[in-house]
């Protein structure tokens, strides 16, 4: 049945690149390539079948349902909409199951409520009712119902292997994956010969950490689909995690011999030479990768870490592709910090206070940055120009131990103990109410309260006793 609809599929297609569209598709034909258009994920092949049978069937129940179920992925208020503008006095099981979903959310009993009636109501009498059914399932968060009531649901279908593979792929997380395996067991005893039913059960055996139960379903899965670049790249993942990275760099290298754009496989196998220790293999990779996708935070980080040289020119790059902003880059150069690229992240933040005016917040970052980089004279003279005095917030109230550490590290003894006293005395006399303010009260306290006893003990300490009480 695939094949005749693959057949179907390929022909609307190729009548759509030569403009030679025939006029002699029925209503089914045309609901049968919007169905398999969207199990392949081409949008533009639905469009283009919406629009043909709206032309050729405008009175079409099932391509007046195909409309709605296009509406439902732009969200429930168009389909809401479609809904009450179309009202039907004998609704099918598709429409039922979109008019739920246009009136959601429910309360959790409301929802199992409807799926009830719908159930008593209606039998599940073709794949397309199926897929829509356990979407609509997903879309009121009811996964463990269905799932309790898995046998009750089957009952209901003319297909029962369709409804067991559509929960299966349901599952997003391990407890799902372990519930969905049983259910995949089945299908490759009733169809051994299935690829999807032996690659989805290798997937979700590696969600629930099954490594190698996942690589003997790829065993089969490959015997059908030796170079399909999703089971590939799983099996490289698979031997990524019982660190066996030759077999992982093998599989990854595989899938992308037969797709040099599949960007997982070229993630993964990034992540696999990293794990071996090839360096010179992770710097060439990182640089293709984020050339494919200059919008990705975590490449973004490697670039800048790996190739500090090309700085400007990758952080250029990033902007031109995204819309990120001060909060963003602040998110970057921490994360920058966290993994010890501390000098890379003072250049981030040079080039965007170079490129975008800076809010009170971004100076104090950049300001914390100099500091961190031992730029203390340049620091100063920034937070000179540009912070004037901190008030008590949460945001600003660390600052002021970067700003006496400034201080300090310049030997500039006088006004840092005069700034320790100020400070003391408003945090003494400040009322914080929320905890967090009351831990960093304490651990700036702390800060302020050493180094006034080290100046006051001590009015020209050494760099070692200095290092002791700065941050």
């Amino acid at each position: 049945m695939d094949n005749q609809l693959e057949k179907l599929y390929n022909k609307f297609r190729g009548e759509l690149a030569n403009n030679d569209i025939s006029i002699y598709y029925d209503e089914g034909d045309l609901a049968d390539i919007f169905d398999y258009a969207g199990d392949v994920h081409d949008d533009y092949i639905r469009l283009e079948a919406l629009l043909l049978g709206n032309r050729l069937f405008p009175d079409s129940e099932i391509m007046l349902e195909r409309r709605a179920i296009w509406l439902a992925n732009m969200g429930n208020e168009p389909l809401r909409q479609f809904i009450i503008d179309h009202p039907r006095s004998n609704p099918s099981v598709m429409w039922e199951v979109l008019r739920i979903r246009a009136n959601a959310p429910y309360p959790a009993e409301e929802a199992i409520g409807e799926l009830e009636k719908l159930l008593e109501r209606f039998r599940l009498d073709d794949d397309e009712s199926i897929i829509q059914f356990v979407g609509l399932v997903r879309h009121l968060e009811q996964e463990q119902w269905l799932i309790a009531n898995i046998d009750r649901v089957r009952d209901c279908c003319d297909y029962p292997p369709t409804l067991l593979f559509e929960i299966a792929r349901m599952a997003e997380n391990k407890l799902q994956s372990t519930s969905a395996l049983p259910l995949l067991e089945e299908l490759t005893e009733l169809d051994p010969f299935n690829t999807d039913y032996w690659g989805l059960m290798a997937e979700l055996q590696s969600n629930c950490e099954q490594y190698e139960e996942s690589l003997a379903s790829l065993d089969y899965a490959k015997a059908l689909e030796p170079d399909d670049v999703e089971l590939l790249t799983i099996e490289g993942f698979n031997y990524l995690k019982l660190n066996r990275f030759d077999e992982a760099i093998n599989a990854f290298r595989h899938a992308l011999e037969v797709d040099n754009e599949y960007f997982i496989a070229r993630r993964n196998l990034l992540e696999a030479y990293r794990m071996k220790g090839d360096t010179a293999k992770c710097a060439e990779l990182i640089r293709t990768l984020f050339q494919a996708d200059p919008s990705d935070t975590s490449l973004l980080c490697e670039m800048l870490s790996t190739f500090p040289d090309e700085a400007d020119e990758t952080l250029s790059h990033y902007y031109a592709n995204t819309d990120a902003d001060e909060n963003e880059a602040i998110m970057h150069v921490s994360e920058l910090c966290r993994t010890g690229s501390e000098a890379a992240a003072l250049h981030y933040m040079r080039w965007y206070q170079q490129s975008f005016p800076l809010s009170m917040q971004g100076k104090m970052v950049f300001i914390e940055l100099l500091y961190h980089n031992a730029h203390y004279r340049e620091a100063y003279d920034f937070l000179i120009d540009n912070l004037k005095s901190p008030v008590l917030t949460p945001s600003e109230l660390p600052i002021i131990a970067v700003i006496v550490s400034i201080l300090l590290r310049l030997h500039i003894y006088d006004e840092a103990l005069h700034f320790c006293n100020i400070w003391l005395g408003k945090l003494q006399d400040s009322n914080l109410g929320h905890n967090s303010m009351h831990l960093i009260n304490r651990g700036l306290r702390d800060i302020l309260t050493d180094i006034k006893l080290l100046l006051t003990h001590t009015p020209s300490p050494t760099d070692e006793q200095i290092d002791q009480v700065t941050l």
